[in-house]
């Protein structure tokens, strides 16, 4: 049986909207969660940068609202986390995680990384290469993974291009900041998702009277969220964000493109469904 962790994590209203969990929070915790699994089962996210050479970069993550849990719901939430190697190679790390309220299951994610080979540089750059064995032989037969995982943002966004019809789009500049960074001056990739839920709030207040449908964002909250990242974001990088807004039969979609404002190089996609 795959093995899993769990905590309780003491909810704070810094956590929420009105509606739900902020997705930059639930980016925070699921990192959190990840890295306590492989403490508890392989090894500390400190030891396999430092000794074993090995860094995790996010490539692709799923976020998914099961039901309300707002402020007022409840004190704290139980984490609920497990991991395994995927790939035919072991290009891969999965993490899902769930975050339970006193109703069940509040939130799902999904996350998977690819490994580096690290230089050994304070910026801990790396080259992309397989888990090395001593670290893959420290997950059982049953948290190993053949086929290799998928993002879906490449299909969701041809779809909403093809059958969606466009609503508005607006461009915001933004710039990395060390706030926004982890400790290799990289964003930390949960702040790319602050950044485009600003564009999108920004495209809703220049908008959303000339299309109020999009409104349904606000007083409904996001019901889904979908990431790819092309590359990370350095500290002091000057990006534009580029929403568009969508609408698809009863489905309100935005599509946010981050891309370096030197030339226009995208560097990730994000995804966000009502």
């Amino acid at each position: 049986m795959p093995r899993s962790s769990a905590f309780e994590v003491v909810l704070d209203a810094s956590y929420f909207t009105p509606h739900q969990l902020q997705t930059v929070a639930v980016g925070r915790l699921g990192f959190q969660a990840g890295t306590r699994w492989l403490r508890d089962h392989v090894c500390s996210h400190r030891t396999l940068v430092s000794q074993h050479r090995v860094g995790l970069v996010l490539w692709a993550w799923q976020l998914e609202y099961e039901q309300p849990l707002r402020f007022e719901d409840a004190d704290d939430a139980l984490v609920e986390v497990c991991a395994r190697v995927r790939g035919p190679r072991s290009s891969q790390l999965e993490v899902e995680m769930t975050l339970s309220g006193p109703d069940g299951v509040a939130v799902r994610t999904r996350a998977a990384s690819v490994p580096l080979q690290l230089s050994g540089d304070q910026a801990l750059s790396g080259t992309p290469a397989p888990l090395p064995d001593r670290i893959v032989d420290r997950f059982g037969a049953d948290e190993r993974e053949r086929s290799p995982f998928r993002s879906r943002v490449p299909a969701l966004r041809a779809m909403l291009e093809r059958d969606g019809q466009r609503l508005a789009s607006v461009t915001l500049p933004t710039r990395v900041h060390r706030h926004h960074c982890e400790v290799a001056d990289q964003w930390y990739w949960a702040e790319s998702l602050g950044f485009a839920g600003a564009a999108r709030e920004e495209l809703l207040l220049r908008h959303g009277s000339r299309a109020p449908q999009l409104r349904r964002a606000l007083t409904e909250g996001i019901r889904r969220v979908d990431v790819t990242w092309l590359r990370a974001g350095q500290l002091w990088d000057q990006f534009d964000v580029h929403t568009t807004g969508y609408q698809l039969g009863d489905e309100i979609a935005f599509v946010s493109e981050l891309r370096l404002a030197d030339d226009g190089l995208p560097y990730a996609y994000v995804v966000e469904r009502v």
